[in-house]
């Protein structure tokens, strides 16, 4: 079964994300509700996978299947120009560790505080608020490992993220 990454604050119990009761997820800070910013009323928008833009094009990739960039519904709005639900059913995830070191890198996340979860699960039938990004949900039945991040790679990927010119044509060599 394929795996996913996760982060969470280090404090936390990385088993009670296997609760199904607790399998649900919500924006960061207050869940805005009303006219969406993220496309703007479009009701499309611009996807990037972090996971294949850290680490090459995946025809296997669950987010993005290797396409990297592509238009899409927007996952906030769901195409409707107004951003009603932002309670979604499963556990926020990347395909890839890079990938998710990525994209908080790219939100400026401080990540000291914070573990890797890698979880085995089945995705759900829901969308992640950011999945343009390449986030999923999934609904996760085992823990396969925690670790701290590893603030040098963090950095490395940081860097990376916010140089002039990273894009998915010029690929991360893939991390371990």
């Amino acid at each position: 079964m394929r795996t996913y990454f996760h982060s969470c604050p280090a404090d936390a119990e990385p088993e009670s994300l296997l609760d199904p009761a607790q399998q649900f997820t919500t924006p960061w800070g207050a869940p805005n509700h009303g006219p969406c910013d993220k496309c703007e009323g479009a009701g499309s928008v611009r996807y990037e996978c972090k996971s294949c833009l850290e680490d090459g094009a995946d025809s296997d990739c669950p987010a993005c299947e290797g396409r990297v960039h592509f238009e899409s519904v927007c996952p906030a709005c769901e195409g409707g120009a107004v951003i009603d639900r932002t309670k979604r059913r499963g556990i926020a995830v990347f395909p890839s560790r890079a990938g998710l070191y990525r994209y908080l890198a790219e939100r400026d996340a401080d990540v000291r505080d914070r573990v890797l979860v890698e979880l085995e699960g089945e995705l759900s039938d829901d969308g992640d608020l950011d999945a343009d990004a390449g986030a999923l949900l999934i609904h996760p039945s085992r823990v396969v490992a925690v670790q701290p991040f590893d603030l040098e790679l963090f950095a490395s990927i940081r860097r990376h993220a916010t140089s002039v010119g990273a894009s998915a044509e010029e690929p991360r060599a893939p991390i371990a």
